[in-house]
């Protein structure tokens, strides 16, 4: 079980965070995916219907997700089992006779949900815009609201904290906020930290915001990777940094060495990535706030529920609602295109560790 305290971590890259971290599963998708927007045609108003583009027909769309999925999808062995097989395999037949008919983009788009619908995951999702123009990404949509951040003094005994998605740029301002009120917070014993309807968004959890719950060392288990071309190609990417120094970046190189190495010896399999990884941080676990109470609803899901997870190892904090949305067992968002980019599809190749143990996802 490999340890990092924060000042080994804090100089590290997003890359480096993932792996330190385990919930940001990496690259765009999840902005979108991670708000709760699956399946979505994030698109201009735009009523009329649109053709499908020539050369790129819905059987071939189809047929490119269904490839992707299978190979890809690291709940795919989960979810298509000796239990659900003929199910899937009748969700197949009829999808593959309504592509054939399939003349417009939504009608497409509908075909291409009622498959992944199947999967019962909000991280695996088709997207396409209904106007035919550039589809837009969630963290684009969100980049001029507003307001998605609260930091506000109740009274000597309460601070109310409201955080609307996990997007950068947020997660960025609250971090900010907190050390800007460092001296309240430390003379503050109660402060309420609002998750309600934050779906997640491209990032994780922050450095302050571990400092805030912290109480002992937080476990995140090793997650496990689908193995496939993709993910090896991906891989290969990410250890090319270390090689201009393998030695001060000697555990992040060898780990990321010896997962390529485990994805080559086992095509289609799953693979550990890893120890389980423990963060630690230099804070006295009796600084205020001594008593943390987390609100979450269904609206709550993805990093939020990964810092939910992560609160619940503090023993400051109290959850307070109703079952979060359960879309994290399954993560690391690939936007994958489909035939001319038309049409996307999101497909999750990590598998989180927690599921050694239990499951959220449709709970």
């Amino acid at each position: 079980m490999r340890v990092f305290p924060y000042s080994q971590t804090a100089g590290y890259d997003i890359h480096t965070q993932r792996l330190l971290t385990m919930c940001r599963f990496s690259t765009v998708l999840t902005a979108v995916g991670l708000s709760l927007l699956a399946g979505s045609s994030l698109a201009q108003p735009d009523t009329s219907p649109k053709p499908m583009p020539d050369g790129c027909s819905c059987p071939t769309v189809l047929s490119e997700a269904v490839d992707k999925v299978t190979r890809m999808y690291a709940g795919f062995d989960d979810k298509v089992n000796a239990r659900t097989r003929s199910q899937y395999n009748e969700v197949l037949k009829t999808v593959t006779a309504d592509a054939q008919k399939a003349q417009t983009l939504d009608d497409c788009g509908k075909v291409l949900k009622t498959y992944t619908n199947f999967f019962r995951d909000s991280h695996v999702f088709p997207m396409w815009n209904k106007s035919g123009a550039k589809l837009i990404m969630a963290g684009e949509a969100y980049k001029n609201a507003t307001n998605l951040v609260t930091f506000r003094q109740l009274n000597p005994e309460y601070i109310y904290v409201k955080l609307a998605n996990f997007n950068e740029r947020d997660v960025n301002e609250l971090d900010s906020l907190l050390r800007a009120n460092t001296a309240l917070i430390a003379r503050t014993p109660n402060l309420i930290l609002d998750l309600r309807g934050n779906g997640g968004g491209n990032t994780s959890t922050s450095e302050e915001m571990v400092k805030l719950i912290y109480t002992n060392p937080i476990i995140y288990p090793a997650t496990d990777e689908r193995s496939s071309a993709e993910r090896i190609e991906a891989t290969e990417k990410d250890l090319k940094p270390y090689l201009k120094d393998t030695i001060n970046n000697a555990f992040f190189y060898h780990r990321a060495k010896k997962l390529v190495q485990d994805l080559k010896a086992n095509p289609g399999g799953l693979v550990r990535y890893g120890d389980d990884l423990t963060r630690t941080a230099d804070v006295s676990p009796t600084a205020n706030p001594q008593r943390i109470a987390l609100l979450i609803d269904k609206g709550t899901g993805s990093s939020a529920e990964y810092f939910i997870y992560e609160g619940s190892q503090s023993r400051k904090v109290t959850t307070f609602g109703i079952n979060s949305h359960g879309v994290m067992d399954y993560g690391g968002d690939q936007n994958r295109p489909l035939c001319d980019g038309t049409f996307n599809l999101a497909v999750p190749w990590s598998r989180n560790g927690w599921t050694r143990k239990f499951r959220i996802d449709n709970v």
